[in-house]
This record gives C-alpha cells, sequence and structure tokens, in this order.
C-alpha cells in the first residue's frame, strides 16, 4: 500500500466509517446483488408507454420534445467547450477554498452561482450521491412517488442534474413537470438553503463497489470519447479514487459521505439512505422515503414502486432514454457493481 493510500485510508474521519450501518452496509454488498423478491402479481405500470400513448405535460411540451431541447442545448455546450479539457477544477465556492475535478461538459459554475443568488426552489425534492452509488435507481423511484405512478418514463436522469444545467433552465426545458433533482455535488458547494428549504435524499453505497462501477463507467466515457478521456487502468482509477479531493472527480468519497452523515444528525431535511439496504428492505426503505419528501403514497403505490424499480425492469424501460446520451457515454448506465472487484485484480 502506497503512503498516499495510507494517508487518505487513516486519515479520514472514521467515526461514522466504523458504525454499525456503514459495516452491514460492507456486509450486505458481498451476499446477492439481486432485488429482493417481491410480489408476483404482474404490474402494467412497469412497461413503457408507447410513443402514440405519449402524454403531454403540464408545459404542453411531449417528452420527445423535451429531450430534444435537452440534447440540443448539450450540444451547444460541447461546441463551446471544443478547445477546453476534459476536465477542470471547480472554481472554490464562497467561503471555502476547496475543489474538486468536474468534466468540462458541465455547467457546475453556473448552477452554483444560481444557487447561492436564489437557491433551490422551495419545498424541492433532491437525490444526492457520491457517483456510482444509485442515483438514477432513486431518482426514478422518487418520481414514481411524486407522481404516485409507478410508470418509468422516457426522460434521462441527466435532464434532472443540476450538474448538467441550473435549476431555471431544467424548468424551462421540463416545464412545470419537474417533481425531483439529482446532484452529485459535495456537501459543502451547495449554499445551506439548498438543505434547509429542500428535502435531500443521500445515497451512499460501499466505496469497494462504488469504485468498480466507476472504472467501468469511465471505461464507456473513453470508449464513446478516446481523445478526451484516455483509458484508465484499474491501479490508475484506484489512485484517484483513494486520493485527495482536488485530484478526484466530484471531491473524495470519503468526505462527501461524512459530510452529507454527520450533518444528517442535525438536520431533518437530510434523510441518509443505504444502497445496499434498499437492495434489501425495498418496501421499508421506499416508505422512509414516501415519508421524507411527503408524497403520501399508500402501501399498494409502495409496492408498484418496487416492482417498476427492480433492477431487470428498470435497465429494460429505461434502455430508450440512455440512447439520448450516448453521444457522451457508451455501455449502460445500469450495470451490477458489486462482485467484480476480484476479477479486475487477477
Amino acid at each position: 500500500m502506497s503512503e498516499l493510500k495510507s494517508s487518505v485510508i487513516f486519515g479520514r474521519r472514521l467515526v461514522d466509517f466504523s458504525s454499525q450501518k456503514f459495516q452491514m452496509g460492507c456486509a450486505a454488498s458481498d451476499t446477492s446483488h439481486s432485488q429482493t423478491k417481491t410480489s408476483s402479481k404482474p404490474v402494467a405500470n412497469g412497461v413503457h408507454k408507447d410513443k402514440a400513448e405519449e402524454p403531454k405535460t403540464d408545459g404542453g411540451k411531449t417528452e420527445d420534445e423535451r429531450v430534444a431541447v435537452f440534447k440540443q442545448l448539450l450540444m451547444e455546450k460541447l461546441m463551446s467547450i471544443a478547445n477546453e479539457p476534459p476536465m477542470k477544477p471547480l472554481q472554490p465556492v464562497e467561503g471555502t477554498e476547496r475543489t474538486i475535478l468536474v468534466p468540462s461538459i458541465f455547467n457546475c459554475q453556473e448552477t452554483l452561482a444560481e444557487l447561492n443568488d436564489t437557491g433551490i426552489p422551495t419545498n424541492s425534492n433532491v437525490v444526492v450521491t457520491y457517483l456510482k452509488s444509485g442515483t438514477h435507481w432513486v431518482w426514478e423511484l422518487m418520481k414514481m412517488l411524486k407522481k404516485k405512478q409507478a410508470v418509468a418514463d422516457g426522460i434521462p436522469k441527466e435532464m434532472g442534474h443540476l450538474e448538467f444545467f441550473p435549476p431555471s433552465v431544467l424548468r424551462k426545458i421540463n416545464g412545470s413537470d419537474m417533481p425531483v433533482y439529482a446532484t452529485h455535488f459535495p456537501l459543502w458547494c451547495l449554499p445551506k438553503s439548498a438543505y434547509t428549504n429542500s428535502q435531500l435524499v443521500y445515497v451512499y453505497r460501499n466505496p469497494k463497489d462504488v469504485c468498480v462501477s466507476l472504472f467501468y463507467h469511465f471505461q464507456g466515457m473513453s470508449e464513446a470519447n478516446p481523445k478526451d478521456f484516455p483509458p484508465l487502468s484499474f491501479d490508475q482509477l484506484f489512485e484517484m479514487f483513494m486520493g485527495p479531493s482536488e485530484a478526484n472527480l466530484m471531491g473524495s468519497w470519503f468526505d462527501h459521505v461524512a459530510d452529507y452523515w454527520d450533518n444528517h444528525r442535525t438536520n431533518a431535511n437530510i434523510l441518509c439512505v443505504m444502497y445496499e439496504q434498499l437492495k434489501k428492505d425495498p418496501v421499508t426503505e421506499i416508505k422512509r422515503i414516501d415519508k421524507h419528501i411527503g408524497s403520501g403514497a399508500t402501501d399498494e403505490l409502495v409496492q408498484e414502486v418496487v416492482d417498476a424499480t427492480a433492477f431487470k425492469t428498470l435497465k429494460k424501460t429505461k434502455e430508450s432514454s440512455e440512447q439520448h446520451i450516448a453521444f457522451l457515454f457508451k455501455g449502460t448506465m445500469y450495470r451490477r457493481g458489486s462482485g467484480r472487484l476480484e476479477k479486475l485484480l487477477q
């Protein structure tokens, strides 16, 4: 183990990582990765609607029309950063000297400026995670709870992602149909209003599985854009993953989790959900999320959401939406990260 790895591992705040909940998470990820078996009752809501039946949103735009606007904005962004490096440090936000690496295609600086100026709209719902920690999964189930309908739509998660565009732009793209935002921002990036006026659901996952999933994610980015994202070996990815925040995409996993975990103890607006526990007992954990965001789901709806967001079901119903971002990433966002570390270390 290198000196860097040792200092990172033993230099972090260990008080929370040694807790029973974190130990449960690490133990759970070593067991079967499949979703807990649920009712065998057929659920029509888990099937994607035909395009002919696609409803219009409150703003009068269909899903395809909204996606087209989003893709156009992304292409304009790509053209504007043609001569920039693929990754760049985030300018320190007011009151801190901390920084992180972010992809140039992100509009992080614009988003943080807007959040510091006007904040996230009051009573918004936000799913927050470190990378590869269940963002798509929880974003989908939270949308279903808010809409009271267990249907996976054709909207890619990036259309709710604060890193891609600030809230005002996302609302213009989605109309009033903006039930849930998503972000990977560390807590220190966000203004206090973001977690005092809104309901945040923070999902954390076993770091071993996060690291493995992140490696395959970077492989997909490299295959889609080899010039901008040269291939990384697993050793290189691991060094970056264990490194300090300023050399890591979205910062250090350890700092990211510790900040949200510490703050949720005294802030009722932050709910912490363990990825592994959500897989083990989805009904109980989704009910916790439902209570936190105040969606008032019935037991029947909760079960329908469990069925509609099971790994295989959600992967199948969301494959079409992933095609909208194929020019950024090759592969699938729905990938099993656990149980593959041993293969990489061979």
